[in-house]
């Protein structure tokens, strides 16, 4: 897939809201305009998180 920047119509946007948002998720960012503006859509992963029993069990910084 192509990562350039494809721009919708708010219309065209909602009929494909599927596609913009694989695009997106693809890694190419979505714009789509409104009379008022434009949304700019990006995807943007979740890191994997730290379980907070494991963040606790780490204790604090060492002071030296």
């Amino acid at each position: 897939m192509n990562r350039r920047m494809h721009e919708w119509s708010r219309a065209e946007g909602e009929r494909r809201i599927r596609e913009v948002l694989d695009n997106a998720k693809a890694g190419s960012p979505q714009t789509i305009s409104d009379v008022d503006g434009s949304f700019e859509i990006r995807f943007v992963a979740i890191s994997e998180k730290e379980r907070a029993g494991d963040f606790l069990a780490r204790g604090g910084p060492d002071k030296q």
